[in-house]
């Protein structure tokens, strides 16, 4: 059986979505959403930054302010909630569109998470203490490649994201099979029962558990919330809102630091610092591009390279920092030059692993589901 068809954009909004050709988009792109996407993968590279250069540099440059960089993964997590609402939006209540979709998902996140931690395998297999020195004990590696949640964090930490995002796809995925007029009532639903759950049940030591529970999601059913208001073309003072939304995140970021290591690993703290905010900086943007703003063409291709710029950025920046630290020397211009060189490496590495790998393998996902990919 042929799965649905989709279309894809190459102004995607989140992780190379699929735009629906079953309804005409509501606004002809979404570069405002490519824009906060790399947006939100360099405000994690500049948390990872810091950690890198006060490891290996000499005077560091960068403040503890820096750190709150990740908050810039609660912005991934709720324009993943939005883009899911609105690219399935002609397909809700459709039970015959949810393999497409479950395929999709998976095409893109796995493929690319494969190659970049297989890289990293290679390296922990040979010198172990450059890949996870920073953990007590060593990962399982199949739960790594298959992002299962577990007690430790992946080979490449940066996919204890990625398992909430396929969390996320999966709960998701289910409710498609509801009728359309019950998508919003399911959704609330969702966020009381996660709510009252991660409320009555703070900290579980089984990983599934602490998963399904866990606040973050709220994140991106607060997104999701943004796409069913966008669908409606609900945008009440755009430009106001995803100021004030800005503005939030950044008041939250000098908030926070002094206090940004603790920070990472609350739950509802993160909420309010940079998800709630998050989700109206979103809402104002799709907002403004509804009344005619465009992203930046540059930001729109950063926005195209973020997933590999997500991925790729830590094993390039502790790479460099690892040739730069028998140079360094007193003084701030070693760092300058360490956090200018590491961050254009780490660009140009994604722009190598979008345009080389992964923009390849989402064209051959899209032929394999009877789909061609086209540029928007």
């Amino acid at each position: 059986m042929a799965l649905p068809r989709w279309k894809a954009s190459s102004a995607e909004p989140a992780e190379g979505a699929d735009l629906v050709t079953a309804k005409p988009p509501l606004i002809a792109s979404l570069s405002t959403i490519q824009t906060l996407r790399g947006l939100a993968a360099l405000m994690v590279a500049i948390a990872h930054l810091h950690a890198v250069e006060n490891r290996f540099g000499g005077t560091p440059l960068l403040g503890e302010w820096a750190l709150a960089g990740f908050g810039g993964v609660d912005l991934f997590f709720v324009i993943s909630g939005f883009v899911m609402v609105w690219v399935t939006r002609a397909h809700q209540g459709k039970p015959a569109a949810l393999p497409g979709f479950w395929f999709a998902r998976l095409a893109r996140i796995y493929p690319l998470w494969w190659l970049v931690l297989s890289a990293l395998v290679a390296v922990w297999m040979v010198k172990p203490d450059w890949v996870y020195a920073s953990h007590e004990s060593s990962p399982e590696i199949w739960k790594s490649y298959l992002l299962i949640p577990d007690k430790e964090l992946p080979l490449h930490a940066v996919g204890w994201t990625l398992i909430h995002e396929l969390w996320f796809y999966l709960a998701f995925g289910l409710m498609l099979l509801l009728p359309a007029r019950w998508f919003p009532a399911a959704l609330a639903i969702w966020a009381i029962a996660t709510a009252a759950t991660a409320y009555v049940w703070p900290k579980p030591e089984n990983p599934f558990v602490a998963l399904i529970r866990h606040p973050l999601t709220l994140e991106f059913i607060l997104g999701a919330a943004v796409g069913l208001l966008a669908q409606r073309r609900i945008f009440p003072a755009p430009r106001v809102m995803a100021q004030f939304g800005g503005f939030w995140m950044v008041l939250s970021a000098l908030a926070l630091r002094e206090n940004a290591p603790a920070m990472f690993g609350e739950e509802w703290p993160r909420l309010f610092y940079f998800g709630i905010p998050a989700a109206l900086l979103v809402w104002g943007c799709v907002g403004l591009e509804h009344s005619g703003l465009k992203g930046p063409t540059w930001t729109v291709s950063l926005g195209d390279w973020s997933y590999a710029l997500y991925l790729i950025h830590v094993p390039v920046f502790a790479a460099l920092g690892r040739l730069g630290a028998p140079l360094s020397q007193p003084g701030p211009l070693d760092n300058l030059i360490l956090l200018v060189v590491a961050l254009a490496s780490a660009l140009v590495a994604a722009w190598i692993l979008h345009v080389g790998f992964d923009r390849p393998v989402q064209k051959l996902a899209a032929h394999v589901r009877g789909t061609r990919t086209i540029k928007g």
